[in-house]
């Protein structure tokens, strides 16, 4: 169904699946994680994160109109730079980085299940993780099916899963002022807000996932820029208003325990209701967010496999959906993630990846700031790279004095693909050499 006389959307489209694609999954995910490390500061962590996502947010639109093409960060470094090592570096770590976010939104799917069913174990067995290998297993099926992300779907569910959790939020900020509860916090300012920012980064990453797929936009250059730039506000307003409700609703002590249903135990307090509403909006909000990110992420590596910034082992091509392969490997990756990470672990290698990504489009919007086919205001992009660099340094210091367990296996993972990575480049050199030599004999 076509919104404008194009035959493409247009912009109500493009800001409800923003809205959808940044609040969609990440609020149930994310946000306790969020809370345990700024505490009653929670709302000022997201409003100090809004200012840097904006910020890059206008250095994709700019670098989207100064490349002309359709596609993200690997297709614009490509593209003004030439340097296909650099291009392929972001995109592996693009990869990576989506499925962190599948497995943090599997993982909270999973404990949503778990908390409804009102069972921890079931045959000694920890019911979480075969629920949420389940919901990911369930879409890696849809998408070989070819039954994946549907825009008209996705735009309808964006109205009710935003609706329940700023009623929420409403409703929460009602009880609090009626019970005297609420606190702004400000006494309490440090760098715990800076951390907490950099720990919820991931939060704010579904907005890009709208270029990859640029052609289903009327006048893709216009749409976007307006659909990003009203969509973050809209989400952040959301994550501001329920991370200050939450953390007016519940003791501290009760969301350093257990942050991960920090969400679930907020509308608890104020109805069995609520929370049931809450949780059966989460259900349906973090299982919405897989298949869409599954579908895209899959979609791009099909694009970077062409590019052989990928092994062709990954996928075919040719097809014209989704590669099975690509589908099955980021599927299995995700299971894996999600089955034996912790959700700690899950959102915060997420969010280093997306921070590193996304002030590498900062930086490099400066440096195409004074061509003649786009006009680029340096103080975004220069406001994008130091809040990117401020946000890797905190995080990288957070996980290593307070989570060394998560630091060291963030580290490792890390490891393990640049080393991968790096040895796949070297065998693509290493066969390109071969081929020129046998052209020259």
């Amino acid at each position: 169904m076509s919104e404008n006389d194009g035959g493409g959307f247009g912009v109500p489209t493009a800001i409800a699946l923003g809205v959808g694609g940044i609040v969609g999954g990440g609020i149930y995910a994310a946000i306790g994680i969020v809370i345990a490390a700024a505490g009653i500061l929670t709302w000022f962590a997201y409003s100090l994160a809004t200012v840097v996502v904006l910020c890059c947010a206008y250095s994709y639109i700019k670098l989207n109109k100064a490349t002309d093409i359709n596609g993200g960060s690997v297709s614009y470094i490509e593209s003004l730079t030439g340097r296909s090592t650099i291009a392929g570096v972001v995109g592996w770590t693009l990869v990576v980085g989506y499925v962190g976010t599948m497995a943090m939104y599997a993982y909270a799917f999973g404990m949503y299940g778990q908390m409804l069913i009102g069972y921890e174990y079931v045959w000694g067995l920890p019911i979480r993780q075969f629920i949420s290998v389940g919901i990911v297993a369930v879409f890696i099926g849809l998408n070989l099916l070819g039954a994946g992300s549907s825009v008209a779907v996705e735009r309808y569910l964006v109205f009710v899963q935003a609706g329940i959790i700023a009623a929420f939020g409403l409703i929460g900020l009602w009880f609090g002022a009626a019970n005297y509860q609420l606190r702004p916090g400000f006494t309490e300012l440090g760098f715990n807000p800076i951390i907490a920012a950099s720990v919820g980064f991931v939060s704010f990453e579904g907005w890009q996932l709208l270029f990859y797929d640029q052609e289903q936009f009327d006048d893709p250059d216009e749409t976007l820029a307006k659909g990003v730039f009203i969509s973050i506000p809209i989400a952040a307003a959301i994550y501001i208003l329920v991370g200050f409700v939450i953390t007016t609703l519940l003791p501290e002590e009760v969301i350093a325990a257990q942050p991960e249903p920090a969400l679930l135990y907020g509308a608890l307090a104020i109805s069995k209701w609520a929370a049931l509403a809450i949780g059966v909006a989460g259900l349906v909000s973090t299982a919405s967010a897989i298949n869409s990110t599954m579908f895209s992420e899959a979609l791009f590596a099909k694009n970077l496999i062409s590019d052989d910034i990928l092994p062709d082992e990954m996928g075919d091509t040719d097809v014209d959906a989704a590669p099975a392969r690509t589908v099955i490997v980021i599927g299995t990756l995700t299971a894996a993630f999600t089955a034996f990470g912790s959700l700690e672990a899950v959102v915060e290698f997420a969010s280093l990846a997306f921070i590193v990504v996304f002030g590498t489009m900062c930086a490099l919007a400066l440096t195409v700031r004074d061509a003649d086919e786009v006009d680029v205001n340096p103080v975004p992009p220069l406001v994008g790279v130091v809040g990117s660099a401020a946000f890797f340094v905190m995080l990288t210091w957070y996980l290593y004095s307070q989570l060394p367990a998560v630091f060291w296996l963030v580290v490792v993972i890390a490891a393990v693909v640049f080393t991968v990575e790096a040895l796949y480049f070297k065998r693509q050199q290493l066969s390109e050499g071969v081929r020129q030599v046998e052209k020259r004999v």
